[in-house]
């Protein structure tokens, strides 16, 4: 097994997502090449890191307070409840059973409590899938960066870029020279990113790495682009003409902004 091949299967092999044959393929060429060795440790290092950081779910207060905001609903808050100033009912009646006073009251308050835990369930399980993108991009550019050079095929030509990804990956990614804008196409690598394979644009902005990593959109979804950061790093991502864009720096937002208008 050549390097080239062994560094593209390396991150499947590590998740153990490798089929058997090329597990034992690749864990022969681990042990006769110590360069692929080195960098197969280093991987396992990075992997131990990010994943002491952990994710962040929901709030542990979050279900103390809907329970308490139920129980309120359910129960008077102090002593024999007072009727309103508007009761005229007979005195011997509870105002608050007359024509179902409590559960009209306890109504607005049970479906505010329903709304706010529908809403936090939809925002954490929309926030997971990108969370783990998000941890993804990071430790494949890490990975990058620890490497002696963050590409597999070093070129400024857009037309040997092109045809290079050609049979390695099921879409044809856009190659655009930027270095009159001032980012210096470097060349391109494969990655693996969110359980799939992906190319990967290296661009240098004076003394710093970019890379823009892309894929085929998902069917029938729009990504909005945004910006966010961690460890340090800024991560912007977009869509566009059926391609999903993640790029990745540790520029400031505003420079990979006006990579991705240029892109």
């Amino acid at each position: 097994m050549h390097c080239e091949r062994a560094r593209e299967l390396l991150s499947p092999y590590l998740d153990e997502a490798l089929p058997a044959q090329d597990r034992t393929v690749l864990a022969a060429h681990l042990e006769s090449c110590p360069g692929c060795a080195r960098l197969a440790a280093d991987w396992r290092r990075l992997a131990r890191t990010l994943s002491a950081v952990g994710r962040q779910g929901a709030p542990p207060s979050l279900l103390p307070r809907l329970r308490r905001a139920l129980a309120g609903a359910q129960a008077p808050t102090s002593g024999r409840p007072q009727p309103p100033s508007s009761w005229t009912g007979p005195a011997s009646w509870p105002w608050y059973l007359a024509a179902g006073a409590l559960p009209r009251r306890a109504a607005p308050i049970l479906a505010a409590c329903t709304l706010t835990a529908v809403a936090t369930w939809w925002a954490v399980s929309l926030a997971e899938p990108e969370a783990r993108l998000q941890h993804d991009v990071l430790a494949a550019h890490m990975r990058a960066l620890l490497q002696e050079s963050p590409t597999q095929v070093a070129s400024a030509d857009t037309h040997w870029i092109k045809p290079w990804f050609s049979g390695r990956v099921d879409f044809s990614p856009s190659v655009t020279d930027l270095a009159g804008e001032g980012f210096v196409l470097l060349g391109a690598r494969l990655d693996y990113v969110g359980d799939r394979r992906v190319g990967v644009l290296v661009y240098r902005r004076r003394h710093h790495t970019i890379d823009v990593f892309v894929w085929p959109k998902a069917a029938g979804k729009t990504r909005a682009g945004y910006a966010a950061v961690r460890k340090g790093y800024t991560l912007v991502t977009w869509t566009r003409q059926g391609l999903t864009y993640w790029a990745i720096s540790d520029l400031d937002a505003g420079e990979l902004q006006t990579l991705q208008r240029l892109l």
